[in-house]
Parts: structure tokens; C-alpha cells; sequence
């Protein structure tokens, strides 16, 4: 059955997480079920014959990753009710819906003494986070979540039902889990199955400083971070602090050195780079500690609703601490228009199994956002370009695809080998190109 925008169903399922673009689909499919998917497309196709027109199919769980205008030229498939989590404890493997969140995962593994290789926030869904690569606190550990992944349930554009796995029987099959490791996936995925990871001593924090110590903080984590434990990862960030909770009263409204970091294997890994930060300055805030899926959710600082953002993101060589300070001071001026500039430091992610990307390609990453709420959207991408010059002197040329916020299309985040392989592999799953491609894909004039 298609809503209209007459319904509610339509109406929920228009308003994605990240609120900078609008939704204004022809009709929305509720998708309950796998078996939804194909008589979803039969009823598009229905569509097709009474009125003459072609539609093409998008596909949003949680809409985190939303950037491009849905116009009335597209039937969303609304997936967040397949939201399914059944934990294998002995086999420590995940076999959750499409729509499921990482925060419903997590609740689940973490009985066991799991858990997925989650991003910052947990209301974002498992399988657009997954099948653009997926950058988590695990990930020097245990590497990127598109690396976990074992098997991906899905319809192609024909409405058949398929499984993509290495061990497939049939090679567009086994092409088709290659591409769900980090090209954005094929097809419309159902239901996936990922390993989840040990954490039975999970430590993890935020700390947040006045920005009058910026200088001195960014020397100390540059230093830190060379000595901390190959499990570490930590991200050093810029904020404009808003007047609300969860940061101290004492810092509303002013900027704010921010450091998240965790470690799954304790606390002994972080010593060099907290003791060397706290003794530049104390922290106005320090949550480091034994932590559990929760906490570790809540470092990043995400704010907790839906939100304007507008973003850039890019993966970053060693050089990346070279130009950090410059980075951070820039943000950190007077009428910036963006309210968190980030990097994040990934060195040392294992490569887990083949895929798109399954390899981080670049020892750090830049990430800086700002919000539509605060600043008009020509200053925000002003201030983003501004940015390029200091970050250029470490840039890889590649964009971590799962990092940008209000971007239509991520065409940078493949090489153009693996660009040219996944876009072949996107067009014989579905030849009338009847679904969406993902953004990571871009469009084949690109």
C-alpha cells in the first residue's frame, strides 16, 4: 500500500534526522517486513501504469544520512519498522533488520559482553552507517563496521529476494557483499548479518575544557596520541557551546575544547593522553571511566533530536596533527559560522575482510558541521571552504562516506577503480534502474 501525504504515515516518514532538506515524495511505502518489499514495488509499478509516470524508489531507515531533495519524482520506502535484533552469543554474530538502530543492537549485545562497531550517535541506523563503511570507537581495534559484516538479505531491482555473501552461489551475489563493504550497498537490503566485538572492559569519556587553553591541549594530544595503546581512539574537537545540557553551565555560549575518547580493552591504553591534557588544564567536565553502551554513545556530544546540519568530512594522512591547531583556531574564531570542527584519530585499523572499503585511508579524519538553526547555509559552506586551505596540506582525497551531513551526492569516497566496479555491479542488480543508487555512487555523468 502507497500513502499520500494526506496520511501519517506519509507525514513520519518525511521527516528524517537530519532536517536541512526537505521530503516531498509522491507516495511512501511502509515497509513492516521483508515480504513488504516486493509488493511495494508491484504497487509502484501500479503507480506507473495509472499515471503515466516513472518513479524512482529511495530507500531511508533513520534519515541521518538524508542530503538530497526527495521530490514527487520518488516513492520513499520508509524501512524503520525492520527493526528486528537477535544476538548469537557463541558465534558473537548480529542478524538485525535494516531499520534497527545501533542503540537497540547494543542494548541487546551488551548482555553478553558485546557489541557492534556503532558510530557516535545510536539513534543511526545500522545499514546505511554499515554499507558506507562505518567509523566507530572501536575502530583502531577492531576496524571498520563495513569489515564486520558477513551476509546482507536483499531484493534486487527485479523484486527476488537474495542473499549476497562471500560464499554465494552465484556471482552477483558474492559482488554484492563486496559492494555492501563501504560502496553504499545495491539493491534494497533487508536484513544483515555482522560479527559484533569483545568489550568486557570498556572505558570511555568526554572532557571539555575552556578554549583558552586550545594551544596547549592540541601540543598535549599531539604528543598523547603517540603513546597511547593501539585500542585508543580519540577525537579532539572545537565547539561553540550551546546553553543547554549536557555541557556545564560554565561553558554555555563560549567555545570548548572537547575530547572524546574510549578504549574496549581499559583504562591503562589512555593514561599518556589524559594525563597529558589534564595537566595542561583541569577539565570543566571529565565522564572518564568503566562505561557501557550508553555512555560510550554519549562522548561524541550528538545532539539528541532531529537537526539542520550542514557538513564536510575528509580522511587525513600523518600529517594530520601538523595542521590541527591551525584547524581549531580557525573554528574557534570570533562569528564562526560552524559549531564543531573534529579530528579524529583512526591509525592502525585492522582490515578485516574484502570489500569496497573495509580499510581506513587515512590515519585521521577532519569532520566539521554547522547548523542551519545558527547560520544561513551560504555562510556554513563559506566557512567549510575556508577550511580547505589548512586541511589540504594533509588531505588524502578521499571522504569517509558516512561522515557528511546534507550531501546529495559523496562521489570523492571511492577510488575511481572501486567507483567503476560497484557502479557495474549496481546496474546488473537493478538494469532499469528502478532504486535509488547510493549517494556514495554519484551518477554515472560523474
Amino acid at each position: 500500500m502507497l500513502f499520500d501525504n494526506r496520511s501519517d504515515e506519509y507525514l513520519a516518514a518525511t521527516k528524517p534526522h537530519n532536517s536541512a532538506t526537505t521530503q516531498h515524495p509522491a507516495r511512501v511505502a511502509v515497509i513492516s517486513t521483508p515480504a513488504d518489499l516486493p509488493a511495494a514495488l508491484e504497487d509502484v509499478a501500479a503507480l506507473e501504469r495509472t499515471s503515466g509516470r516513472k518513479y524512482e524508489v529511495a530507500i531511508q531507515a533513520t534519515g541521518h544520512g538524508a542530503g538530497a531533495v526527495i521530490d514527487d519524482n520518488v516513492v520513499l520506502f520508509d524501512t524503520s519498522r525492520l527493526d528486528g535484533v537477535t544476538i548469537d552469543p557463541q558465534t558473537r554474530i548480529a542478524t538485525v533488520g535494516a531499520g534497527a538502530t545501533w542503540g537497540s543492537v547494543n542494548a541487546a549485545a551488551e548482555r553478553y559482553g558485546l557489541l557492534g562497531l556503532a558510530g557516535s550517535a545510536p539513534t543511526v541506523s545500522v545499514s546505511g552507517y554499515t554499507f558506507a563503511g562505518g567509523i566507530g570507537w572501536l575502530v583502531r581495534r577492531d576496524g571498520l563496521a563495513s569489515g564486520s559484516l558477513r551476509r546482507v538479505h536483499y531484493i534486487d531491482g527485479g523484486g527476488r529476494f537474495r542473499i549476497a555473501a562471500d560464499d554465494a552461489t552465484e556471482e552477483v551475489d558474492r559482488d554484492a557483499i563486496w559492494a555492501f563493504r563501504g560502496a553504499g550497498g545495491v539493491g534494497i537490503a533487508h536484513t544483515l548479518e555482522f560479527d559484533l566485538a569483545p568489550v568486557e572492559n570498556l572505558h570511555a569519556g568526554m572532557l571539555l575544557w575552556h578554549g583558552s587553553s586550545l594551544s596547549e591541549l592540541v601540543t598535549a594530544w599531539k604528543r598523547g596520541i603517540a603513546l597511547v595503546g593501539p585500542s585508543v581512539s580519540t577525537s579532539l574537537a572545537v565547539m561553540h557551546v550551546p546553553p543547554v545540557p549536557p555541557f556545564p553551565e560554565e561553558l554555555y555560549g563560549s567555545v570548548a575544547i572537547h575530547l572524546a575518547i574510549a578504549d574496549p580493552d581499559g583504562q591503562a591504553g589512555a593514561a599518556p593522553l589524559l594525563d597529558a591534557m589534564r595537566a595542561v588544564a583541569t577539565p570543566v567536565a571529565d565522564t572518564w571511566g568503566p562505561t557501557d553502551a550508553v555512555g560510550l554513545a554519549r562522548i561524541h556530544l550528538d545532539p539528541p533530536g532531529a537537526s539542520p546540519a550542514v557538513g564536510d568530512a575528509r580522511w587525513l594522512d600523518a600529517h594530520a596533527p601538523e595542521v590541527a591547531e591551525r584547524l581549531m583556531e580557525a573554528a574557534a574564531a570570533d562569528g564562526s559560522p560552524l559549531v564543531m570542527v573534529e579530528i579524529r584519530h583512526v591509525a592502525g585499523a585492522p582490515t578485516r575482510r574484502d570489500g569496497a572499503v573495509v580499510a581506513p585511508p587515512g590515519a585521521f579524519i577532519y569532520h566539521a558541521v554547522g547548523s542551519l538553526i545558527l547560520a544561513e547555509r551560504d555562510r556554513i559552506d563559506a566557512g567549510l571552504e575556508a577550511l580547505k586551505v589548512t586541511w589540504a596540506d594533509a588531505d588524502t582525497g578521499v571522504i569517509p562516506g558516512s561522515w557528511l551531513e546534507s550531501a546529495a551526492i559523496a562521489p570523492s569516497t571511492l577510488r575511481d577503480d572501486v567507483l567503476t566496479r560497484a557502479r557495474s555491479i549496481a546496474d546488473e542488480i537493478d538494469p532499469d534502474r528502478r532504486i535509488h543508487r547510493s549517494r556514495l555512487l554519484g551518477s554515472p555523468g560523474e
